[in-house]
């Protein structure tokens, strides 16, 4: 496996083309600071990335709001979103595990990092949650899979642990709880200020902003795909319908049969090492979709 850079020399002036990444906001780091600047480096191809929420960037594409090659999100229903007129498959890429990150001055910090350490049971910490007031931020499930997932994660705790049935509701209120709900790019910001006692995060994001977290148990992080029936076993009742847990993977697709988005996308499958060093443990690259599509240069199963 090689890392991001190159001794290859870069294509003619003539060959550069700007390749416009969207993403899951949780990939912000990964995309602007490591592998967009490397693509760069290594092809000539300009990068430019946007992020939010993966179903907020979807609307945005699919409304023509916004420029698109490549398109990157956690779990395949927001690239769904923009089938069949912009693509007909994506290419998973990798997990990024659910974790619940803390604020080291909080009042209940001590607590919160015997948990961490594994001196305090997750039980118990689930029952803590439900008798304290904490301040807890998420996002917003209708929008992001992550706020989706933070609350299909209580719900497992809740199952495993046999804890009572009003557990959910004690620690989370409903799936809109305005008193609870933050922008993708605002959440991290909230708990680091003060603002929030715990946060949802993705284990990429507390490596890359060195924070203070809880790590989770495969069976409650979303990301071991030998787990994909139990974490279905959550649910949540959206407007738009009930959506069941699912492995949470970063899903990568090619709109518009853009030749740089492409050649983007083999380069991201291409850096396995890299992305497991960001906290991505890497997934076999299986495709969903029209497989037909996917355009030959972009490795897949």
């Amino acid at each position: 496996m090689t890392g991001c850079g190159t001794t290859s020399p870069a294509p003619s002036a003539s060959s550069h083309a700007i390749v416009h990444v969207v993403y899951a906001g949780s990939l912000a780091y990964i995309n602007d600071v490591v592998l967009g600047p490397a693509f760069t480096h290594a092809t000539g191809n300009r990068y430019e990335g946007q992020g939010g929420g993966s179903f907020a960037m979807a609307k945005e594409l699919a409304s023509h709001l916004i420029p698109g090659d490549v398109f990157e999100s956690v779990g395949t229903a927001p690239i769904e979103d923009l089938e069949p007129k912009q693509t007909t498959w994506s290419v998973r890429v990798s997990a990024t595990p659910l974790v619940i990150a803390y604020n080291p001055k909080s009042p209940e910090a001590s607590y919160f990092r015997q948990v961490a350490e594994g001196k305090v049971s997750l039980k118990a910490f689930f029952e803590y949650l439900a008798s304290h007031r904490v301040n807890i931020g998420r996002t917003n499930p209708l929008t992001d899979p992550q706020g989706q997932a933070f609350y299909e994660m209580v719900e497992l705790a809740v199952m495993h642990y046999h804890l009572p049935s009003d557990t959910v509701q004690k620690i989370l209120g409903p799936w809109n709880n305005s008193k609870q709900i933050y922008s993708e790019e605002g959440l991290p910001t909230e708990l680091q200020s003060g603002g929030l006692d715990l946060s949802s995060a993705f284990l990429p994001e507390v490596i890359q902003d060195h924070m203070d977290y809880i790590a989770l148990p495969g069976w409650l992080n979303f990301s071991v795909a030998s787990d994909a029936s139990w974490y279905a076993k959550s649910s949540i009742d959206l407007p738009s319908g009930r959506v069941h847990g699912q492995v949470l993977a970063i899903w990568a697709t090619v709109l518009n049969k853009s030749g740089v988005g492409a050649q983007f996308v083999r380069y991201l499958l291409k850096h396995e090492a890299v992305l497991r060093k960001y906290g991505y443990p890497p997934l076999s690259p299986v495709v969903q979709g029209n497989a037909k599509a996917v355009p030959a240069n972009v490795p897949h199963v």
